[in-house]
């Protein structure tokens, strides 16, 4: 049987949660441990709670967080610390989703960690589709300003930032794009064309459809465009650069693919979003995530080294307590040997028994007097990798501190700013609004006239429209009396039709003897005609044969004109020599005296 696996990628914030609801309700397996719902809200998340911490452990050992705003390095997927993680992803991929067919992934950092887990369900031998959810960014910036303190500057950089993550990471799979404004106007629509794009093996039929659709509601929006900020606000343009590059997503025909227009995104969100987050505080952010990165690998290290030593220790712990046992039976060996045996020859074979354990007792001695400054050393060495474990923790922690100081600073420097803009802002509304106050009042009147001129025009309007539907009511009546009579009309043209066809039965039968009659006449002509053949055949052959007499008769005419031909050829010659001889005058002579002879 064929799996499936879909994974919802999208900014925080950003509505994926339900098409995940929607997916789940509908037969798809979101996870056995789902993370809880914040406080407040009393929707699913839909998230696997296994996947998601797996997640985070990733982008620790990348040196990143949720809201990083650097790039993710280059093959982190060949680095030991990812691969470290690989058989927990596949534990987990088993155990939360089982031998389910369609599985739904669903967890904002997927959008980063992708290419991980698809790696991990084409090991599994499932078949993964991607759906990338966007929203509006103001939309997005003012959800996440409900639950992190962020600047607009960097919730609008996060939103760019997951696009862009989210498209590079899903290149080559079964992908598709889902606007969340168009999830909750058209859910039904949407839901077949995700499950077509990315060929799922989930399939809606009417029940399943209904169930999809009760997780899906126009109140999920809880951060509309009333309370996102206006768009143009920011005095680094992000916020709208950011909106076009969304209207251009929003106006893709299905199936085409995004790359070319994130890309072009990028390109155009380039200058305001160098202004929004200035170059040296990008360099600075990398730096910090690459000594965070570096640390965690030294964390790493340093509690594999501390595991090892302490497995080490309980090694030689086993052996110190195999050997006491060890001592303890040996003894009992010679307490036992002491009391056994007869009279004769007794003393002699204890006393070599004694010779033979006293020197295994010796050695022992002198490898248990060794094993306490072996423990020992592997205390110390202990010690002192849990004293340099600390430091390094330590050191992190000052370096997170540090990360956290300056991005607090950051972005109180930015709400400052965004303050004194829009404290600026409203100044420069109050005066506005001062000047236009009279103007606005005299506007107010006429607009409340222009609006009791309104109503009372709907008025008369509305009057007519009632009385153009009764009299709508009174045709309607009328056609329904005349289909009844057309009704009536039908039935008794039926029953003509019955008669007629009782008529066309009997004229169907006179005209079979007919044909009977017709059929005896054409074997009658039938036999007249091969008479006819016979006779023609007759004639063909006569007028071949006479057409052969006339090719004979033309080859003959032919030889006969040839030899007239000749004929006329020899006279023409003689004639010339006769002439020849009449110009000279012995010709004449010898003309002369022929012509003479015969008389």
């Amino acid at each position: 049987m064929r799996r499936h696996a879909l994974l919802i990628l999208a900014c925080p914030r950003s509505g994926a949660t339900a098409l995940a609801g929607a997916l789940a309700h509908a037969g798809a397996v979101a996870g056995r441990v789902l993370v809880q719902p914040p406080a407040g809200e009393s929707t699913s998340t839909f998230q696997s709670g296994p996947l998601c911490a797996l997640n985070e452990r990733l982008l620790a050992a990348l040196g990143l967080r949720w809201d990083a705003l650097v790039a993710i390095p280059e093959k982190w997927r060949e680095r030991p610390s990812v691969r470290a993680l690989a058989a927990e992803a596949d534990a987990v991929l088993a155990a939360e989703y089982g031998d389910a067919p369609q599985l739904v992934l669903h967890d904002p950092r997927l959008a980063i960690t992708a290419p991980f887990w698809r790696e991990r369900l084409e090991q599994a031998g499932i078949d993964a589709g991607v759906a990338i959810v966007v929203r509006r960014p103001v939309e997005v910036a003012a959800s996440i300003a409900k639950r992190e303190p962020f600047a607009p500057e960097k919730s609008l950089a996060l939103w760019l930032h997951y696009l862009v993550q989210a498209e590079r990471g899903t290149r080559g799979a079964a992908r598709t794009l889902v606007v969340y404004d168009r999830l909750l106007d058209a859910p039904a629509g949407v839901l077949s064309h995700v499950l077509a794009e990315t060929h799922a093996v989930l399939k809606l039929d009417r029940a399943a459809r209904e169930a999809a659709l009760t997780a899906i509601r126009p109140d999920l929006k809880r951060f509309g465009e009333g309370r996102a900020l206006p768009t143009g606000t920011l005095y680094s343009g992000i916020d709208a650069t950011l909106e076009d590059g969304y209207a251009r997503l929003a106006e893709l025909s299905p199936g085409t693919d995004l790359r070319r227009t994130v890309e072009a995104i990028v390109q155009a969100a380039y200058p305001s979003l160098t202004q929004a987050i200035p170059p040296w505080l990008a360099h600075e952010l990398a730096v910090a995530r690459n000594d965070a990165e570096r640390q965690a690998d030294a964390l790493s290290e340093a509690r594999a080294e501390a595991e090892a030593l302490k497995q080490a220790l309980a090694n030689q712990e086993h052996a110190r307590r195999a050997r006491e046992r060890e001592e303890a039976k040996l003894k009992e060996r010679i307490n036992a040997l002491s009391r056994a045996g007869n009279e004769e020859g007794r003393d002699a074979r204890i006393d070599e028994v004694l010779d033979r354990l006293a020197g295994d007792v010796g050695r022992i001695a002198h490898t248990l007097s060794d094993q306490p400054a072996r423990e020992q050393a592997l205390r110390l060495e202990l010690v002192q990798t849990q004293r340099d474990l600390e430091d390094e923790r330590t050191t992190i922690s000052k370096l997170s501190q540090a990360l956290e100081d300056e991005r607090a600073s950051r972005e109180a420097h930015a709400g400052k700013l965004a303050v004194a803009q829009a404290h600026l802002q409203t100044l420069i509304g109050e005066v506005e609004q001062l000047r236009g106050a009279e103007t606005a009042w005299n506007a107010h009147n006429a607009a409340l006239t222009d609006e009791l001129d309104a109503t009372r025009t709907a008025l008369h309007s509305l009057e007519s429209e009632r009385d153009a539907l009764r009299n709508e009511r009174e045709q309607a009546t009328q056609q329904l009396d005349q289909l009844k009579a057309e009704l009536d009309s039908a039935r008794t043209d039926l029953r003509i039709l019955d008669n007629d066809r009782n008529a066309l039965a009997a004229r169907a039968q006179a005209v079979g003897d007919v044909a009977g009659a017709l059929r005896d006449e054409l074997a009658r002509r039938a036999t007249h005609e091969s008479t006819l053949a016979g006779e023609r055949d007759r004639l063909a052959a006569e007028v071949r044969a006479q057409g052969e007499r006339i090719h004979a008769l033309e080859r003959d005419l032919s030889r006969r004109v040839a030899e007239l031909s000749s004929v006329s050829g020899r006279h023409e010659s003689a004639t010339r020599v006769l002439a020849a001889l009449e110009r000279s005058w012995i010709g004449r002579k010898a003309l002369a005296g022929t012509r003479r002879r015969p008389s």
